[in-house]
């Protein structure tokens, strides 16, 4: 309930209080002896009081308690005060008050009545004037309710600004998280595709190389043209984490969709069709970007885990809403299992307050479709 170390404090300067009282009685000569020795022992008791309440774990934690020790303290001084009154008797009485505003963890309002009251009678029986007694007094009472607001205060920004560092440590770790994430992800996408698109031309190849060796050796350029842009899909990947500001890329989301179909496209195997509404090129960068991924992805997912050979792309805008749709004719699923890339596909779309659907229908061929909100490049701005 009494915080330890600073009381401690306010003990010491009690105790050199005390002494003056002691020497205040002792020279008191009007005064018999066995007077003086009980009074000394009142005001010991009433030492050995405080210094109880301040460092026994029995008052910290029975308020009840501790206010019986502090009205004993309080009434006692009081006493005092109105049997010898003298400036260390005046002086010892504030410090109760000191220890309930400045040292307690909460404000005991009973207690600082009961303080008020017992310097109010003490005043009225030695008759002071309110210009000497009750004025200073008030005074000494909005000082320390001062001082108490303006130490809560001092503690409350300590605390605010340990909880803001705290918070700026848990953003920044949460940010690397989630960029170590996107680039994971796209990495995973952009080399992966690549690797899809070359294992297919190979394999091409290797079926044609005897019967249409021509063929064949125009599908490895072409396989290696892809290898060459994989690298330097990588690079510019790299490039971009390096620098600290790099200019926004222009994107082309219609023709970057149609390079991407051409780069798998393998003579009479695969059939993909695009349906494109241009007006979409009016879109934000990021959500050019999103779209992008999520198509290239389907498309390599139907390939990778379906062996898909007809794919059904559709980009539109409808209302408000973005509309991806990618369809393909592969093996169907009774229980779709969400891969790293359908996990990436469901994220990117989320990022962009998106919804994005699954579907197997009769266990035959494979089909995403998702919808953004639709917002330009001005208005993400």
């Amino acid at each position: 309930m009494v915080k330890d170390k600073p009381l401690f404090l306010l003990l010491l300067f009690r105790i050199v209080i005390v002494l003056f009282v002691a020497i205040d009685v002792v020279t008191r000569y009007e005064l018999s002896t066995a007077v003086k020795a009980a009074t000394i022992a009142g005001i010991l008791a009433i030492q050995a009081n405080d210094f109880g309440r301040a460092t026994l774990p029995f008052f910290k934690g029975n308020r009840g308690w501790y206010a019986l020790s502090m009205v004993a303290s309080i009434v006692g001084i009081g006493l005092y005060m109105i049997f010898f009154d003298s400036p260390a008797a005046d002086l010892y009485y504030f410090f109760p008050l000191a220890e309930m505003f400045l040292y307690s963890t909460r404000l005991e309002t009973g207690l600082i009545m009961v303080h008020i009251a017992v310097f109010l009678t003490a005043m009225i029986t030695l008759r002071a004037s309110v210009v000497s007694s009750v004025i200073p007094y008030m005074a000494m009472l909005m000082l320390v309710y001062l001082f108490r607001n303006n130490s809560l205060q001092r503690k409350k920004n300590v605390s605010l600004s340990a909880e803001l560092l705290d918070a700026n440590a848990k953003l920044k770790e949460i940010t690397i998280v989630r960029e170590r994430t996107r680039i994971a992800q796209e990495l995973h996408d952009s080399i992966g595709h690549g690797l899809v698109a070359i294992r297919m031309h190979l394999e091409f190849a290797e079926n044609t190389v005897e019967k249409k060796p021509e063929q064949s050796k125009e599908v490895i350029g072409k396989a290696l043209a892809i290898s060459q842009k994989s690298i330097t899909d990588l690079r510019k990947a790299v490039s971009v984490l390096k620098e600290a500001h790099t200019p926004p890329p222009v994107m082309h989301l219609q023709e970057s969709i149609q390079d991407m179909i051409d780069s798998i496209q393998l003579a009479e195997r695969l059939n993909i069709k695009l349906q494109f509404d241009e007006a979409i090129e009016a879109a934000s960068l990021d959500t050019k970007q999103g779209i992008y991924n999520t198509v290239r992805e389907a498309v390599t997912n139907g390939l990778k885990h379906g062996g898909a050979e007809s794919f059904d792309i559709i980009v539109e805008k409808r209302g408000s809403m973005l509309h991806i749709a990618v369809e393909n004719d592969g093996a169907g699923c009774t229980h779709i299992h969400k891969s790293h890339g359908l996990r990436g596909i469901e994220e990117r779309i989320a990022a962009l307050q998106g919804t994005v659907h699954f579907s197997s229908p009769d266990s035959r061929g494979f089909a995403v479709t998702a919808d953004i909100p639709y917002s330009t490049g001005t208005e993400m701005n």
